[in-house]
């Protein structure tokens, strides 16, 4: 039987993997930096700041730069892929794809100049037996 923690796991060790090889791909301004940035258009980007300077167009949402530099890695990954809450009643909970997470950490990286896959990463706790 599959348990949620594994699944969270392989979701995690999915999205790292991701971050990993696309690093590359959005270096020259295309791929999953551009992708990222129109998955933060189409659904953050009414509230929040999604560009590399300037004020989030509602004024008590912070600029998605500042929430990428502000949260370790871990945090961010789980989540865009279950849906981060925020005290805001009217912010929805979006979840987001392994793929999705991957493009908008590349994306924010890319705006801030810190590669996801340069940040700090916590170790991955490992599972006891029964």
């Amino acid at each position: 039987m599959t348990t949620p923690l594994r699944i969270r796991k392989a979701l995690a060790c999915l999205a790292l993997a991701m971050i990993g090889t696309s690093g590359a791909l959005a270096a020259d301004g295309s791929g999953a930096a551009i992708d990222g940035k129109a998955i933060l258009e189409k659904h953050c980007g009414r509230c929040h700041s999604i560009a590399a300077t300037g004020e989030s167009p509602l004024q008590q949402a912070p600029p998605l730069r500042e929430i990428y530099l502000r949260y370790p890695i871990e945090q961010l990954e789980g989540g865009f892929a279950e849906g981060m809450g925020s005290r805001h009643r009217d912010m929805p909970q979006i979840q987001f794809s392994a793929e999705e997470v991957s493009a908008i950490l590349t994306y924010l990286g890319s705006i801030t100049g810190i590669d996801p896959s340069k940040r700090p990463r916590a170790p991955v706790p490992r599972e006891t037996p029964p």
